[in-house]
């Protein structure tokens, strides 16, 4: 009974060492956000993620493991997911600079708290308040400008 309660501490010490290592993350989450068109933008992220107690899917396996990164607006309260980064194919130990863009978003100028969860397979996912970044959007540039010069 003994060993199973060791046991037990150790997952547990485990898991929160993983989910650390994703908190830790708020260091290293960049979110690089450019305009590229009126309103929309394209956001790059990069992150480190430890794989050794909740290892990544691959071709084989499929349940029980990390499928992808989840990138959530934070910054009302209300997480409001915007794209996701897939976890790398049957990683295992920690990997440094896992990095996503997103498609074109939708946003509003301002400063703007970004967070990262880690989804399992099953759909199961860590809090989006759990690893955070703040970037500030840029108002996007006028459609079109003329000058004359006299």
């Amino acid at each position: 009974m003994r060993e199973k309660s060791q046991a037990f501490v150790r997952r547990v010490a485990s898991r929160a060492m993983t989910f650390l290592v994703l908190a830790g993350a708020t260091l290293a989450l960049t979110a690089a956000v450019s305009n590229a068109t009126t309103g929309q933008h394209v956001m790059t992220v990069t992150f480190n993620y430890d794989f050794t107690t909740d290892n990544a899917c691959s071709a084989t396996v499929t349940k029980g493991c990390l499928q992808q990164f989840n990138i959530y607006d934070i910054t009302t309260g209300t997480p409001l997911k915007l794209f996701s980064v897939p976890a790398p194919p049957g990683a295992s130990s920690a990997v440094t600079g896992i990095t996503g863009t997103s498609a074109l978003l939708p946003l509003k100028s301002g400063v703007h708290t970004f967070g990262a969860t880690a989804q399992m397979a099953d759909g199961t996912e860590s809090s989006p308040n759990a690893s955070t970044a703040t970037a500030t959007v840029l108002p996007s540039s006028p459609v079109s400008f003329s000058l004359t010069v006299n």
